[in-house]
């Protein structure tokens, strides 16, 4: 079993350009995203939060639930096409806040946003920046390394928009992000999130992996 899920981490991994170890195994999106919002807000003070007005209800609403813990919310503005408006990011950014997240293809619309040059801002007003890069991943090319190297901190994946098993997904971090996890327990996934591993539906999320990166370009151009 151990040998499986390190096989499919590795796939995973290099689905979108990361090191194994900075992927984070979860039961979906949906706690990937709360474990970022919520996990890095424990171990910051409180300050402000910046998500995008269309953002997935697992964004927006643990970003709105750290209000109760002192927080600020500052949803950005999109315009006609859903795309991030250029003076509400700079607006949110004046704010100085901590956290800002920015999904990258819309689960709607599909309207990607320009990650790379939000987060180079983002990090240049020195806010740990996350992308719910879910619906984007086997549609267009997902580079973390580059990613990373402009900004982004953390991003989100699951298995079942790539036609992998529900029940399975993940956090890739960069590891110099401390989280708080939201599970604790028998220590699994470098102690981020504890539980005995769905073994079966992270493998299925490796092969789901394996086979979207070999009919990406062929699936990206038909899209």
């Amino acid at each position: 079993a151990r040998a499986a899920i390190d096989a499919a981490r590795s796939q995973v991994a290099a689905a979108v350009g990361a090191h194994p170890t900075e992927v984070v195994f979860t039961s979906g999106g949906s706690e990937a995203n709360n474990l970022f919002i919520k996990g890095a807000a424990a171990c910051l003070k409180p300050g402000t939060i910046a998500v995008s007005a269309i953002e997935h209800p697992c964004v927006r609403e643990p970003a709105a639930d750290l209000k109760r813990f002192g927080w600020n919310l500052h949803e950005i503005a999109v315009d006609a096409e859903g795309r991030v408006t250029e003076a509400d990011f700079s607006a949110a950014l004046a704010k100085k806040p901590a956290l800002v997240s920015v999904m990258l293809a819309n689960n709607e619309t599909g309207v990607l946003q320009d990650i790379p040059a939000l987060a180079a801002q983002s990090k240049a007003a020195r806010a740990w920046f996350h992308t719910d890069a879910v619906q984007a991943l086997g549609k267009v090319a997902i580079d973390f390394r580059a990613l990373n190297a402009a900004g982004v901190n953390a991003l989100t994946l699951s298995a079942h928009k790539i036609y992998g098993p529900k029940g399975a997904a993940a956090l890739v971090l960069d590891k110099r992000i401390e989280l708080k996890p939201l599970i604790s327990g028998g220590g699994q996934e470098r102690n981020l999130r504890s539980g005995t591993e769905n073994v079966a539906a992270i493998v299925g999320f490796g092969a789901a992996c394996r086979l979207a990166v070999a009919r990406l370009e062929q699936d990206a151009s038909r899209l």
